[in-house]
């Protein structure tokens, strides 16, 4: 969604105040919610109050986790030729490559010295 100068602007101001507090002469705008807030325990246990009765958090967020890789050892294979087949003439070599290894017409095609 894109905003016009002023509405950043208005935006920046808003949010750089306090909660509650408005800029003389505007309003704040409420149309879009607010984000839930979030405590961040680091490297300390949780408190009892954020754990359930099995000693699980209360609440599970996402992970946060980016991959940058484009293969993993399970999709190698299938990516890779996917990859590869979107060349037409790899698809050529390939059915060359078939008819050469399929042919029924050829009993022994190594020479045999007599």
């Amino acid at each position: 969604m894109g905003y016009t100068k002023s509405q950043r602007r208005q935006r920046s101001e808003q949010e750089a105040l306090h909660p509650g507090q408005v800029p003389q002469g505007r309003e704040m705008d409420n149309s879009q919610p607010t984000a839930q807030q979030r405590k961040v325990y680091v490297n300390i246990p949780l408190p009892d109050d954020a754990k359930n009765e099995e000693g699980r958090p209360l609440v599970d967020y996402g992970r946060n986790k980016v991959r940058t890789a484009k293969y993993t050892p399970l999709s190698f294979v299938p990516k890779n030729l996917f990859l590869q087949f979107h060349n037409i003439a790899n698809i050529y070599f390939f059915f060359i490559i078939i008819l050469s290894v399929s042919d029924p017409g050829a009993k022994n095609s190594t020479p045999q010295a007599s």
